[in-house]
């Protein structure tokens, strides 16, 4: 009597290994995106804490890393860029007149998967709103 496997049962196993994987790859890679979009909420909370802390003494956010109390990733002389986002300042305003303004942004660069560039913005007010991407990856980066 022969010991091992069939033809036929390596080829179902096979074709399950496949299906699992058509299920689970797309997943993994929503998660690996949402892990990546979480250094840029963390900069741009910072960012955003440092620009309400100017403007509480100016009236106005600014546009220049060095007129901020912390070191802007990728701006800041000598801090290094954040891995996945390049960040970038919205125009000065006064967050107490006008509290939807965008104080800073922060561009997905070096994409390499079906997603595509797409932007996080932070208002005065707190709030997160994403533009651009494709597969709805708004939905899944921009925090609730």
């Amino acid at each position: 009597m022969k010991k091992g496997f069939t033809l036929m049962e390596l080829i179902i196993v096979v074709v399950i290994i496949g299906i699992l994987a058509m299920v689970g790859l797309p997943q993994f890679f929503r998660v690996a995106e949402r892990g990546r979009s979480a250094e840029a909420i963390a900069a741009l909370g910072a960012l955003r804490s440092a620009e309400l802390r100017f403007a509480a003494e100016t009236n106005s956010t600014t546009n220049v890393a060095t007129n901020l109390d912390m070191d802007v990733p990728g701006i800041t002389p000598n801090t290094p860029a954040l891995r996945f986002f390049t960040i970038t300042f919205g125009n000065p305003v006064n967050p107490n007149t006008n509290p939807t303004a965008v104080v800073a942004r922060a561009q997905r660069n070096n994409v390499s998967n079906s997603y595509g560039n797409y932007i996080l913005h932070i208002q005065a007010d707190g709030v997160f709103f994403c533009t651009g991407g494709a597969n709805n990856i708004c939905d899944l980066v921009t925090p609730k």
